[in-house]
C-alpha cells in the first residue's frame, strides 16, 4: 500500500505544504517518490493527501495531465468522430466545437474542468453566444454542445484520462420545440401560381405535393424516376458540408422509398425534362450533365443552403407568408391527414421510421379533427338513433 506524509516549507512570502508519497522502488531498487504541488493550509493537504492514497491502493488513481479540453475534443472528433459519422455531422460536431466550446473553455486542462465552469458557459451561450451578437443561442443549440462535451468526455473517462464527466453534474436549458408554419390549400395554390414557368415549379411541386425533403429533392435524378409508370423513387440525399454539396444516401431506411406521382406531377415533370434537354443542346460542351432533376440551368448542382437562400427570396418577391422550405413538407403531411389519408399510409409517404412519428409530429392535425370526426359519429349513429325512437 502507497503511503505519504506532508511536508511542512517555510518561505519568506509565507507557510505552505506539500505531499510527498512513496510509491516503492523500482526494478533498480531506487525509492519512487510523488511529489504534489504546494498547498495553503495544512488541513487542505492532509485532505487531499488522503485521497490520494485512497486512489492509488483502489486502482483509480490518473496521473496529471495538461491535456487541454480543446485538445481531447479535437482528438476525440479526429479518432471517434471523423472515422464513422457523416460528413454533415462531422460539420456540425467542428462548428460546435471550434466556434462554443473552444473559445470560452478550450484552455482549461481537461482534468481541471469543473461543474461550475461548464454551467457559466451555457449561461453565457444563452445570453449572447450567437456569432452575429444578436443574442444568445436556442436551448436546442446549446443541447446539441452538451450532447457533443457528454460523447467526448465518456470516452475519456473510459480511457483513464478523467476520473468523472462533469456534463453529468449540470443542468441545460429545456428544448423548445420548433412549431411548423404550415401553408393551408389557397396559399399553396397561390405558391405554385407564383412558381409556374419559374426554375422554383418543379422543387416546390415536388415539396407541397409528395412531401419531399429539401435534399431529396435537390439529390433527385431522372434515373430515379418513371414517367411511364408515374413512380418516384427516392435514392439520394444531396447536403452542404464545408466541402460543398455532397450527395450521400436518404437520411434513413425509411427515407428510400417509391412514390406514385399524380398526372399533374407527370405533366410539368415531362416538361421540365423537355426545356432541360433544350438547354443542353444549346450549351453543348458547357452544359454539366449530372442527371439532376433540379439544378441550374447549365446543370450545375444546388447548394443546399443556398437554394433555402433562393427560396427565401421568391417568397420575399412574391409577398407571400415566410416560411422553411422544410415547412412546405409539413403542409403535405397536415395536408394528407385533413384530407383523410391514413396515418400508416401519410407515413410511408413521408418516409418517416415509424408511425408514432408522424402522429407525434402532427397531433396538431388530429387534435383539430376531433370535433369533425365527433360530428360523423353523431350523424351516423346517434341522429338515426334519436330517429328511431320518435
Amino acid at each position: 500500500m502507497a503511503r505519504g506524509h506532508i511536508r511542512k516549507r517555510i518561505y519568506k512570502s509565507g507557510i505552505t505544504w506539500q505531499i510527498i508519497i512513496e510509491l516503492g522502488l523500482d526494478e533498480n531498487g531506487d525509492r519512487q517518490r510523488m511529489y504534489k504541488s504546494t498547498y495553503t493550509t495544512k488541513k487542505e493537504a492532509e485532505k487531499e493527501l488522503q485521497k490520494l492514497l485512497t486512489d492509488l491502493d483502489g486502482g483509480t488513481y490518473i496521473e496529471d495531465s495538461k491535456i487541454t479540453v480543446a485538445t481531447n475534443l479535437r482528438n476525440w472528433l479526429k479518432t471517434y468522430v471523423e472515422p464513422t459519422l457523416a460528413a454533415t455531422t462531422i460539420d456540425g460536431y467542428k462548428s460546435n466545437i471550434e466556434n462554443y466550446i473552444i473559445p470560452n473553455i478550450g484552455s482549461i486542462p481537461l482534468q481541471k474542468l469543473t461543474p461550475v465552469q461548464v454551467q457559466e458557459m451555457y449561461q453565457k451561450l444563452s445570453k449572447d453566444g450567437r456569432l452575429d451578437g444578436k443574442g444568445g443561442l436556442a436551448p436546442r443549440t446549446i443541447r446539441s454542445i452538451h450532447r457533443i462535451m457528454s460523447k467526448a468526455f465518456n470516452e475519456a473517462l473510459k480511457m483513464q484520462i478523467i476520473k468523472r464527466n462533469v456534463t453529468t453534474m449540470v443542468s441545460i436549458p429545456k428544448a423548445v420545440p420548433y412549431k411548423a408554419k404550415i401553408y393551408e390549400e389557397e396559399e399553396i395554390i397561390t405558391l405554385l401560381n407564383n412558381a409556374n414557368g419559374s426554375d422554383m415549379s418543379v422543387p416546390i411541386t415536388l415539396a407541397v405535393a409528395l412531401g419531399l425533403r429539401r435534399g431529396e429533392i435537390l439529390g433527385l435524378k431522372w434515373a430515379d424516376i418513371d414517367l411511364a409508370k408515374s413512380t418516384l423513387t427516392v435514392n439520394n440525399n444531396l447536403v452542404s458540408t464545408n466541402a460543398g454539396a455532397v450527395l450521400t444516401t436518404p437520411k434513413t431506411k425509411t427515407s428510400h422509398r417509391a412514390l406514385q406521382m399524380s398526372k399533374g406531377i407527370v405533366i410539368l415533370l415531362k416538361r421540365h425534362l423537355l426545356a432541360q434537354r433544350e438547354s443542353k443542346l444549346k450549351l453543348g460542351t458547357s452544359y454539366q450533365d449530372n442527371d439532376f432533376v433540379c439544378c441550374y440551368p447549365d446543370g450545375s448542382i444546388y447548394q443546399p443552403k443556398n437554394f433555402s437562400k433562393k427560396f427565401a427570396w421568391f417568397l420575399k418577391k412574391h409577398n407571400m407568408p415566410h416560411v422553411r422550405f422544410h415547412d412546405l413538407r409539413h403542409s403535405n403531411a397536415t395536408i394528407m391527414l385533413k384530407y383523410g389519408v391514413p396515418a400508416k399510409i401519410a407515413s410511408e409517404r413521408l418516409g418517416h421510421t415509424s408511425i408514432s412519428v408522424t402522429m407525434d409530429l402532427y397531433s396538431h392535425v388530429t387534435a383539430s379533427m376531433q370535433t369533425e370526426v365527433a360530428q360523423k359519429i353523431e350523424d351516423g349513429i346517434f341522429s338515426k338513433l334519436a330517429a328511431s325512437n320518435s
